[in-house]
């Protein structure tokens, strides 16, 4: 009797102490999510209007690489119905992954239907369990037109993934 008391509080143990040890080896986490990007109105065909908006990612884990994505879809495009806008997108970190959590910084805006297509890799840095993920959106009109007056909107989804796409 004491032979199965013995495994059975071994076996309650391992019960415990394995999904703790096993489902926190990894954690990419949204703490947050962003908060609205709102620009100034465009008042000439020639204005470009900026906005920027910031999360923090929670990092830690052996596994200490993943990829950022984001939906590319007709909803990430700024619109108010009926009209667009050029909608660009770029994603900075406040770290660059070798020495602080992080990743490259993108330089330069993108379309919304390219951006962070195929994705972007984000490093964990033992020791910085937390990434400040900046999107940045910028929005102008088309070279061919002025866009309708009104309220535009649009939606970016950015998706976390562990060792790549």
């Amino acid at each position: 009797m004491k032979k199965i008391n013995k495994h059975f509080i071994l076996a309650f143990f391992a019960l415990i102490a394995l999904p703790q040890v096993i489902c926190a080896v990894n954690e990419f986490a949204w703490r947050t999510d962003f908060a609205p990007i709102v620009l100034t109105n465009i008042s000439q065909k020639s204005d470009v209007q900026e906005g920027s908006s910031t999360i923090t990612l929670d990092v830690s884990g052996f596994d200490d690489e993943a990829i950022i994505t984001a939906n590319n879809e007709a909803g990430s495009v700024l619109t108010n119905g009926t009209d667009t806008l050029i909608t660009e997108y770029k994603l900075t970190f406040d770290g660059d992954g070798t020495s602080k959590s992080g990743g490259n910084s993108m330089e330069n805006y993108v379309s919304a239907g390219s951006f962070l297509d195929p994705g972007m890799n984000i490093k964990y840095v033992p020791g910085d369990q937390e990434v400040e993920v900046k999107l940045h959106v910028r929005a102008s009109n088309r070279a061919d037109g002025v866009s309708d007056s009104g309220n535009y909107t649009a939606t970016q989804t950015l998706t976390i993934t562990w060792d790549g796409l």
